[in-house]
């Protein structure tokens, strides 16, 4: 009998070890797409716009992304 289970792993994981870039770049459009719609259900639910633990996150990204590109 053959195994059939499967093995589940993180958006987190295949963003440092995905086979190929083309799996991480995928894996890095799927994290921020469900940290913006988390933000967004968020923001739904409380009515609150300012959440600091995303921001920090957010900016922290940015500082990254300068960085790379200058």
């Amino acid at each position: 009998m053959e195994n059939q289970s499967r093995k589940n792993t993180t958006i987190g994981w295949i963003r440092q070890n995905g086979e190929t870039i083309e799996d991480r770049e995928f894996a890095d459009e799927k994290y921020y797409e469900l940290i913006l719609n988390l933000w967004a259900e968020y923001v739904n639910y409380s009515g609150d716009t300012y959440y600091p633990p995303l921001q920090n996150e957010l900016f922290l990204d940015f500082q990254v992304f300068e960085e790379e590109d200058s």
